[in-house]
């Protein structure tokens, strides 16, 4: 269904997306994010063509995953994506998945920045080829906070290899989430469900590069929470995420 302010599609679970308990995997679920918000941006004429024309990239700079139900194999799902007008640099994106019985079981929201290729800059106002089309202000955002966390102890290496990377040659947005959970034990990955990860990206990883992955875990009541962050070889953090469980 195509549409300025929305954009809907829909989609099977499949084997693959899923873990060990059926549960569909928290990269799963942000690549078929990922998956329609580039086919609305096609829909509306913001190819991949019109990008290398102006020299324009779309950055994702924090996204938000929220699950609040089951999401298993062979399970139909809905989804309706949602755009805003850019507040200042930040473009806005809101996407809702829905079961078979219409309801709402995990959301994403993301906040993204567009960038000159050429310059590195943050764009303000799009290029003049680049009208945006988008009209509606926010309606749902997520709480992005995550803990300022200095004592966190590094706990692994992870390589950004061939297969993670984008066509751009960094550390494709959806591997985080993969990187994230790979870190953390099975007493929260397997025995708990993922309840809501939160990632602030802050600079590239590059393919070939490695990354130093600290962790920290924090128990509150009945959640567990981790607190996980990479850094580049350069000594800058690459990003950092919480991870909740229940």
């Amino acid at each position: 269904m195509e549409g300025i302010d929305q954009f809907e599609q829909s989609f099977i679970v499949g084997q693959y997306e899923c873990d060990c308990n059926g549960r569909m995997k928290a990269g799963a679920l942000l690549s078929q994010t990922q998956a329609i918000s580039t086919n609305h941006c096609n829909a509306i004429g913001w190819t991949i063509e019109l990008y290398r024309r102006t020299h324009t990239v779309f950055l994702l700079a924090k996204t938000s995953l929220e699950v609040y139900g089951e999401i298993r194999v062979g399970d139909h799902i809905r989804m309706v994506t949602h755009p805003s007008r850019p507040n200042r640099a930040i473009y806005n994106r809101y996407t809702s998945f829905y079961n078979e019985q219409g309801e709402e079981v995990a959301a994403q929201d993301s906040k993204w920045v567009m960038v000159d290729t050429e310059t590195h800059k943050i764009l303000r106002e799009p290029p003049a080829e680049m009208e945006v089309p988008f009209h509606l202000d926010a309606t749902k955002e997520h709480d992005f906070s995550i803990p300022k966390v200095r004592d966190a102890q590094q706990t692994a290496t992870e390589r950004v290899t061939y297969s993670r990377t984008d066509d751009n040659g960094h550390l494709n947005n959806t591997h985080y989430a993969d990187i994230i959970l790979d870190n953390l034990p099975f007493s929260a990955t397997v025995d708990r469900r993922m309840k809501k990860l939160v990632i602030n990206y802050h600079n590239e990883a590059k393919m070939g590069e490695e990354l130093a992955v600290f962790t920290k875990e924090f128990e509150e009541e009945q959640q567990l929470k981790y607190y996980v962050s990479g850094k580049l070889p350069s000594g800058k953090t690459c990003f950092e995420s919480l991870a909740v469980f229940e």
